[in-house]
């Protein structure tokens, strides 16, 4: 199950299966899908936090689901297409996203985390990517997502050794925006938040598209990317900032 909660300009989604650890059957990825598909086009929205309910973040897919339908060759194509789906709409969402990690963070989960923009992960959480202790490979993109983080050797580790990594190796690999102990992981999160919102929207949307260009190995800018840029110059985001430049406060973005 995914709770989806609005306040103001933040949306959080929440993984609520805390019996399971939050493990992501179907059921779940085809709602993180259709959310996303969603908030993408909903430009009142300025930034999107994922996170599990519980104690845990997520132990990634549910694999006593996947045992349970491990004959059923339609039913696991299904499957396949319908993780790929939500992995690649939450991905590819235009404003920035937050994941706020702890204690398990592992598989599908791990990779959730990986194709977020920040990553704030508690003391005490354990991250681990393990494919190869199922017999399992992830899509070219999902690695991707891993090395573009934390480099290739280090992917080599997660992925082809199933290495298990505490909140301190997450951040000294790259893969943690910032550790922090348990009891301050919701403050941190909304600090993060709020430091997203006081910057202009039109600038993180506009250099997020950016960044998922150049993912696909996009070098030069196109008729959107450049629409983009022209079009700020005259826009009431950099018509404020400039005003709180020359006036020295700070900016109020809508």
């Amino acid at each position: 199950m995914l709770q989806v909660s609005h306040e103001g300009h933040l949306v959080t989604l929440t993984l609520a299966r805390a019996e399971r650890r939050n493990a992501l059957d179907t059921a779940c990825w085809q709602s993180l899908a259709d959310t996303c598909a969603s908030l993408a086009s909903d430009a009142s929205v300025r930034v999107v936090v994922l996170r599990g309910e519980g104690e845990h973040f997520c132990a990634g897919a549910d694999i006593h689901e996947l045992r349970e339908n491990i004959s059923d060759a339609a039913w696991m194509k299904m499957n396949q297409a319908t993780i790929a789906s939500a992995m690649d709409a939450w991905a590819n969402l235009p404003m920035p996203t937050v994941v706020a990690i702890q204690s398990s963070c592992y598989g599908g989960g791990a990779g959730l985390a990986a194709a977020a923009d920040f990553r704030i992960v508690a003391n005490g959480a354990r991250i681990a990517i393990t494919p190869s202790k199922l017999g399992l490979t992830y899509r070219l993109v999902d690695c991707l997502r891993i090395v573009e983080i934390i480099g290739a050797a280090r992917a080599r580790e997660l992925l082809m050794l199933a290495k298990e990594i505490d909140a301190v190796t997450a951040l000294a690999w790259g893969f943690a925006t910032e550790v922090v102990s348990p009891t301050e992981l919701d403050t941190s999160v909304a600090t993060m938040v709020s430091r997203i919102t006081s910057l202009s929207g039109y600038s993180a949307r506009g250099i997020k598209q950016n960044l998922l260009k150049i993912r696909q190995a996009q070098t030069q800018d196109d008729a959107e990317t450049a629409r983009v840029f022209a079009e700020a110059f005259g826009g009431p985001d950099f018509a404020e900032g400039a005003a709180a430049f020359v006036e020295k406060r700070p900016p109020r973005f809508l």
